[in-house]
Parts: structure tokens; sequence; C-alpha cells
């Protein structure tokens, strides 16, 4: 059984301040593998003052350096790919090709990504005879999720350090020893003492402590939009910029102008999107939009591609038993307001052994129901009918989300003027692309800013306009 019992601040690890310990288990089996040393408020304010002495007096840590650490980073955890999945398998269950190809590949596109865009990125330049400067916005608190444990932190630090801001991370308090492998990884890839701090502990104590910490400029938080709320809320006694990104219940929209082939490639990709890391993901599409009329095509198509994800093979449980309650709660809730079942079982019982949820696919949904509107974040998919464009773009707003869409067209044209009407913040058209320069984040409660390439290393940037005397 793994122990962790120190935590990172200023280049070293320490004891912490903080006397409680957490049993991590693992969801695959339900039982312990690991124990973690969680830190506490105090501990806090060791973390953020190392930090603060790096942004107010440490030397400044030059462009080209950043960008050698980034590349440097990515080659150490690249060496320890096969270390990172086994770990993340461990802690949130990720099925071994999974880990290995998306929790530890995309994470490593996105790094690759932001140390190019850093590579080639103008910190000055002339707006008429002015200069405007871009610089570190400072200290910045990084609080990350379970169900992505190295992309989305490696989404923020990267950037964070990219930019020049020092970093405190506290990762969600049941994956922190993904954690703890990054700032390893770190240390050996030459990031200088103080620039990234690692917190493991209860987000009830450390989000809050961090949020409203004077010496902290920034909060960059992904998870849940109720979470989100009270991170604002800390956050506002000091004014500090804070960057969200929440939940989703993302659609995709199929048009009526589709051949039955286009169709089914549609269904399946769609399906799969929403199934993929067993739902426990915020940019799923949750919900399938297809004409009135191929309503039965669509059930037939769906069934079977939520069939070919089993449970323990291909399809990783959930990531604990409160997310097991949570998800069999929303099903019941589900078919009490008149969804109709068309795969997969509504009522599961609880494995004896870990968090195995089969795939559930619901019909005839509508936005009345809770399973239309509010996030399950588990293998469950959502079957609604439209009646043309305009009822599409309807039923496709018709939450207070907003992060994630996809729409599919035999017309090109239409079906971009369709994504152009979804309120989301990212619309993918005719297929699912991985783009790491273009930007991610959320319209309405799926948050504020945006991560990834330029845009996410803007993120942490304060904007400095800087006027020379007048003339004459």
């Amino acid at each position: 059984m793994e122990t962790r019992d120190r935590i990172h601040i200023d280049g070293e690890w320490v004891e912490p301040h903080g006397e409680e310990r957490l049993e991590l288990v693992d969801p695959r089996t339900g039982e312990v593998h690991a124990t973690v040393r969680l830190a506490d408020a105090t501990d806090v304010d060791r973390a953020v003052a190392g930090a603060r002495r790096v942004a107010d007096h440490g030397p400044a840590w030059p462009v080209a350096a950043r960008v050698a650490a980034l590349r440097a980073l990515h080659d150490r955890i690249s060496e320890r790919a096969d270390l990172f999945a086994d770990t993340m398998s461990a802690e949130m269950g990720s099925p071994a090709a999974f880990a290995r190809q998306v929790q530890v590949g995309m994470p490593l596109a996105t790094l690759a990504t932001t140390a190019d865009v850093l590579e080639g990125y103008a910190f000055d330049e002339p707006l008429g005879d002015s200069t405007i400067a871009r610089e570190p916005i400072g200290v910045v608190a990084a609080i990350t999720p379970w169900n992505f444990p190295l992309h989305q932190a490696l989404a923020k630090v990267g950037a964070a350090l990219a930019a020049g801001c020092p970093v405190v991370l506290k990762p969600a308090e049941t994956t922190p020893l993904t954690a703890y492998l990054l700032v390893e990884a770190a240390r050996d890839a030459g990031v200088p003492a103080g620039w990234l701090q690692l917190l493991p502990g209860r987000g009830s104590v450390l989000g809050s402590a961090l949020a409203q910490h004077p010496d902290v400029d920034m909060v960059s938080f992904t998870g849940s939009t109720a979470v989100g709320r009270s991170i604002q809320r800390d956050a506002a006694g000091t004014i500090k910029r804070v960057a969200l990104e929440l939940g989703g219940k993302s659609p995709s929209v199929l048009l009526d102008d589709l051949d039955d082939e286009a169709f089914a490639r549609a269904v399946r990709t769609s399906v799969g999107f929403g199934l993929m890391n067993t739902g426990q993901t915020c940019a799923a599409w949750t919900r399938l939009v297809v004409p009135e009329e191929r309503y039965d095509d669509a059930v037939a198509l769906a069934s079977e591609t939520a069939r070919a994800f089993v449970p323990g093979e291909n399809l990783g449980p959930l990531a604990s038993e409160v997310q097991w309650d949570r998800v069999a709660g929303h099903l019941a809730r589900a078919v009490e307001e008149g969804a109709e079942v068309v795969h997969g079982d509504p009522a599961p019982a609880r494995p004896e052994r870990g968090f195995h949820l089969g795939p559930v696919v619901l019909g005839r949904v509508t936005p009345e129901m809770a399973i239309g509107r509010e996030e399950v974040f588990g293998p469950v998919v959502a079957i609604q009918t439209h009646g043309g464009d305009d009822d599409a773009v309807r039923l496709a707003n018709a939450t207070d989300y907003g992060l994630s869409a996809g729409v599919f067209g035999a017309d090109p044209d239409r079906a971009f003027a369709v994504a152009r009407r979804i309120r989301s913040g990212t619309v993918h058209v005719n297929g699912i692309n991985g783009n790491k320069l273009a930007p991610f984040g959320g319209y309405k409660q799926s948050g504020l800013g945006r991560e990834y390439g330029r845009f996410g290393l803007e993120e942490f940037l304060e904007i400095k306009s800087i006027q020379p005397p007048p003339r004459g």
C-alpha cells in the first residue's frame, strides 16, 4: 500500500501541519490502496507564502528557460507514462488502455502545445504610440478535479508556469497520487523551487482558504457548478480573478439531411463520446438530439453502441461510492418522470466489488425532466427528438449549461449555421476535433475563462498599457 505523508513547499518535501490521514479507495475493487496525510489551512499559508516570495522577490524566470522546462516536463512525463497510467487507473478507475492513450496522451499533447505557444508569444506589442505589456498575474491557486487528474492539472499548471506565475496545486482529495507524480516530474524537469507547491487535502478546507487568501492573485478551478459558485463567493472579498471550468449537459444535434450511413456514424460517435471515461467527462455529449422521424433508428444504433461498453473491460467503474449512488439516483428519477429505458438497467444493484455500473440509454427525454437538464456524470445518454433546425437549437440550449456540443449534417454550411446558434463554448461539426490551440471553456453556468493554447496562456496574464508623455 502506498503512503504519502509530505507536501511540497519551496522546492522541498516537508511535513504538513495537518494531522488527518485519508484512505484512498480503488474504485475497481472498493479496497483501500493508499493513504495520504492531508494539508490544512496553516499549510495553505505556508504554500502561498512560498509562491509569493517567488512572485515578488525571486529572480525572473526567462521565457526561454520556461519553454525548456515545459519541454523537459513533457519528456519526464512521457518516460513515466505507464506509471502515470497505472496510478490513474487505481485512483479513479480508468481502464488501462484509456488511461495510457487519453489520461496520459491528452495532457502531453496539451503541454506540448503550451510550450509551442509560449515560444512564439509576444508579451509586448505596440498600439499607436503606446506599449501593451502582458505580465504574470501573480500567485495562482489551481484546484483540480478527479476525473482527469493529470490533464486538468497540466492544463492549469502548464499555462500558469508559461505565463510566469508560481502555482499552488490543490488536487481532488481522492486523486492526489497523480499530482505527486507530476510534482516529482516537474522537479526533475528543472522547474525552480517555489514555482510549484502541492497541497493534498479536502476541498472544503483548502479550496475555501485558497480562494479567500489575500496573497493569491487568481484561482483556476475545474469541478462542479455548485463548488464553482462557492469558489466565486469566497474569492469576491479580495476581487481576485477566477477562472471556472464547470459542468455540462452537452447535446449532439443530428440534422434531417443525413443519409443512413452518416446518421449511423453520427449516433455511434455521439454515444461513444457520451460514455467516454464512464460518462465522467464535463464535455461529454450526454444528450442525443435527433429528428423525430429517425427516433427508432437512433434507439437501435445507440443501444448497439452502448452494448459495446462492458464494465470491467473497456468501461471503468464510477470513481467512488458517492458517485455511484448519485448516478443511481438520477436513473431512478428519470424513470419516475417518464423517460423510456431503451438500453441498460435503470435500477442497478450495488456491485459486491467496486463501483461498476453498465451504460444506460434513455429515450423520449424532454427538457422538463431532470435527466434532460442536469449533469449526471455517469454512463447515461438521453435521446431527445426535434422537429427541424429551430426546434433542435431550442432543445440544445434548454439547459443552464453551455460547455460543449456537436452538430452533424450533410450540408456543412447548414450545420455550421446551426452550430453558430448553440450557446456553447465549443461546438464540433461533423466529428470531434482535438485541436489544442483552440480555446476550451463554457457559456452560462459552465464557467468563466478559457483553457488551451494562446487563450489559456492569456488567462494568467494582466494587461498593462504603458503610455508615453504627450507630444508638444
